[in-house]
């Protein structure tokens, strides 16, 4: 078996979001035969207005020359050859569209769906998988409903066998990634910076300098590397994002900071299917609904050593058993009708190895 992972590059100044691509592509790599389709980030990205439009417009027909020439030669081996799309966006599949002329060397063709989309607008593209994956399960179920494909619904997943952490060495006591709750941030912020005694919280980014990106594998390993190095870190609902449209999937985040053994604060998502997927004791600590409770909150948190070891090695333990990319890729194969590769079955073997294992550590009193 062969997986072309065709997603924006992951080697050029793209958005940071790709970096989760990465994670997934290494966990794929672990297990099956892999080829790289890399579309150029230009294509596709920082498309505002009608010129930038107009310019990915023209440059499309020759991306899809490229990428033609490069499915012919990666599929002239035996197959099953199986094809999975990240799609970000509209104009990821505008990309695909290209490819009708070796459409049919794929034995299965899967649209990951990893962003919000409108089903509506994006039928007639989707329409051509054999199969849809999406991380939200409201939208899939509009998926499959407005467009007609059978949609698996993918949750936020990485390669959570790599990259569990249980270690206790870790100096950054709050972490804050990405979207925020700004009143909050800015207020639990001023409060740690008003003594070096109290708390320290980072304001971290994978890509400090945008002129300097580097590759997205570089900026995973950055973004677990913290992860791994704090106690605790902030993961609030997306459901408030304009872009969610009121949906309030599970998302990379809380993965994330499960694998590497963080404290998790905030408010969990309420989106359909989302309580099966966190319904540990303790997944996520809820912030109090009054501000003035929340520092108080956060400080006892912070002071219970036992709680902090607890939750470390339950959240990493249920990290590996459900939210590893090798799951995904396993509920795709079978759903597929294909057999589990002898290095996937292996890996997942793995995977429970090291729960267990972590497990173990947090009875037994040592960490690794």
């Amino acid at each position: 078996m062969k997986i072309h992972f065709l997603s924006r590059s992951l080697h050029d100044g793209g958005h940071v979001s790709r970096n989760n691509s990465a994670g997934h592509l290494q966990a794929c790599a672990s297990v099956a035969e892999i080829a790289e389709l890399a579309i150029p980030s230009h294509c596709v990205e920082k498309l505002d207005g009608p010129r930038s439009k107009l310019r990915s417009l023209r440059r499309i027909p020759g991306v899809g020359r490229t990428l033609i020439d490069r499915i012919k030669e990666e599929t002239r081996s035996g197959g099953p050859h199986v094809l999975i799309h990240t799609i970000l966006s509209g104009w990821d599949l505008r990309i695909a569209g290209r490819l009708a002329p070796v459409w049919d060397r794929f034995d299965h063709r899967v649209a990951n769906v990893i962003e919000n989309l409108d089903p509506a607008r994006s039928a007639r593209h989707l329409s051509r998988y054999d199969l849809a994956a999406c991380f939200c399960d409201d939208l899939r179920e509009e998926i499959e409903r407005q467009v007609g494909v059978p949609t698996l619904h993918w949750p936020a997943h990485t390669d959570v066998l790599r990259h569990a952490s249980v270690g206790d060495r870790r100096p950054v006591d709050l972490l804050e990634v990405g979207r925020r709750d700004r009143n909050r941030y800015e207020r639990i912020d001023s409060f740690c910076r008003a003594s070096s005694d109290r708390p320290f919280i980072l304001d971290f980014s994978t890509r400090p300098n945008t002129i300097y990106p580097a590759p997205a594998a570089v900026e995973f390993e950055r973004l677990m590397n913290v992860y791994a190095r704090s106690r605790a870190t902030f993961c609030e609902t997306p459901a408030t994002a304009t872009r969610f449209n009121g949906r309030g999937p599970l998302t990379a985040r809380w993965v994330h900071a499960w694998t590497s053994g963080c404290t998790v604060l905030g408010t969990k998502p309420d989106g359909r299917g989302v309580d099966d997927l966190t319904d540990w004791p303790e997944s996520t600590l809820e912030l109090p609904k009054d501000p003035d409770d929340q520092i108080p909150f956060i400080l006892d948190v912070l002071a219970d050593e036992r709680g902090m070891r607890r939750r470390r090695h339950r959240n990493a333990a249920e990290a590996l058993r459900r939210h590893d990319t090798r799951h995904r890729i396993t509920s795709l194969l079978d759903r597929l009708g294909l057999d589990r590769p002898d290095r996937l079955r292996a890996k997942l073997a793995a995977i429970e190895c090291k729960a267990e294992s972590i497990e173990a550590a947090a009875d037994g009193g040592t960490s690794s």
